[in-house]
């Protein structure tokens, strides 16, 4: 269920292992019309990972698997490196932090770079010390995407577009499916529908300790002929504790340059833009619990609204930009796109960091699946088959017995 990167790559997966049927209820017109082809399309190298973690593992394996399918199936991609920059004694010990994570991770070739290293590769960025991840790579997510649905689809995937799901229900010897237009049956239920993976999960009695949260990310682009200030993916040094990475520069397999994306709480699943408020999902997130103890984080409080402020203000947004490239200014900004973070929530209002599963005996839900989303996708679909086939429970003291 659901045909964004990830659906796509597990049913690929799963039709290529053991030839059975295999369905993909979408309720969107196409593929990857939501987190999957609204985001920056960067394939992270695995620097920002907690050592140990799903999201490490699969990271790293996935970014190679991604680089590997790109190759052979014509998906435009570059490796353009990551540049973390540190400006202060603490940013510095940060970068520090994160060459240790990465090398425990098995992310080849990173280093720390002086002032001078650094203005051969990003002239124009400033910083006392950056870390350096050459093999960090950017692809066409839309396209990448598409043709994942395609290649499945030539091993034999079915799609079924338009299949809003409304009921599930076990019958026994099989799973009785209820979409606006039709009724589908199965023997097995994959939930990778990313937004609403949590109500999917709880049609199914799966998964009640958590809600996803909504974070609308939007985007700005630098006018074509200031592009030449950015030649790689540019980063600050980041919050290690906290799951997002801040406004950061990604120049983009067309040469374009992307500037954010921030991280606002949006209201509704789908809010991608202002004019437009879902009412009852947004009543039904500020009446639930665990976000009214998300709220009462202080530290998570003060980071929302830095990240209004940002969304509000182009001026502001031009300035977290100019803290990594001084040249910027909003004059070159133009807006872009915005997309959608789904970012689960545990019962005691935590942001939950890592990936997330839980499983019933005939079901699988992938609960939260938030960047490195993507660049895990086909790591992912081989490790969803490798439970599915042995049987066993994710090896993770995060995963829900």
């Amino acid at each position: 269920m659901g045909a964004g990167i990830i659906g796509c790559s597990v049913a690929r997966q799963l039709k290529s292992s053991h030839g059975k049927d295999v369905l993909v209820l979408e309720k969107e017109p196409a593929p990857g019309l939501h987190a999957s082809g609204r985001n920056s399309g960067v394939i992270h190298s695995g620097i920002n990972q907690k050592p140990g973690s799903l999201k490490a593992r699969l990271c790293v394996r996935g970014g190679y698997l991604l680089k590997e399918f790109c190759k052979k199936n014509d998906v435009a991609m570059k490796e353009v490196g990551t540049v973390v920059l540190a400006r202060t004694d603490r940013e510095i010990g940060v970068i520090s932090d994160q060459k240790l994570r990465a090398e425990e991770n098995g992310v080849q070739g990173v280093r720390i770079l002086d002032r001078q290293e650094l203005k051969r590769i990003e002239p124009f960025a400033e910083a006392a010390r950056a870390l350096l991840s050459p093999h960090g790579a950017i692809v066409d997510s839309k396209n990448l995407v598409t043709k994942i649905a395609e290649d499945g689809r030539r091993k034999g995937v079915h799609y079924e577009f338009g299949a809003r799901t409304l009921k599930i229900e076990d019958a026994g010897d099989f799973l009785k499916i209820r979409t606006e237009n039709d009724e589908f049956q199965g023997k097995y239920l994959v939930n990778c529908a990313g937004l609403y993976a949590d109500r999917i999960a709880q049609l199914m009695d799966v998964g009640n300790d958590y809600c996803i949260i909504p974070f609308r990310g939007d985007y700005y682009r630098l006018k074509a002929e200031r592009g030449y200030l950015v030649n790689s993916m540019i980063y600050p040094a980041p919050n290690l504790a906290l799951p997002f990475l801040g406004v950061h520069l990604t120049r983009r397999t067309d040469d374009s340059v992307i500037v954010g994306p921030n991280a606002l709480l949006a209201l509704g699943r789908e809010k991608y833009r202002d004019a437009h408020i879902n009412w009852e999902e947004t009543l039904r997130m500020l009446l639930d619990v665990r976000f009214t103890k998300l709220m009462s984080d202080r530290e998570f409080m003060k980071l929302a609204f830095q990240e209004l402020e940002l969304s509000l203000s182009k001026t502001k947004f031009a300035k977290a930009a100019q803290e990594l490239v001084p040249e910027i200014t909003s004059r070159d900004l133009i807006h872009d796109q915005s997309g959608i973070r789904a970012q689960l929530v545990d019962s005691k209002g935590h942001l939950v960091d890592d990936f997330l599963f839980d499983q019933t005996e005939k079901s699988f839900h992938l609960l939260n699946a938030v960047s490195p989303g993507m660049t895990s996708a086909l790591a992912f679909a081989e490790e969803v088959d490798r439970i599915i086939s042995e049987g066993k429970e994710f090896d993770s003291p995060i995963s829900v017995p």
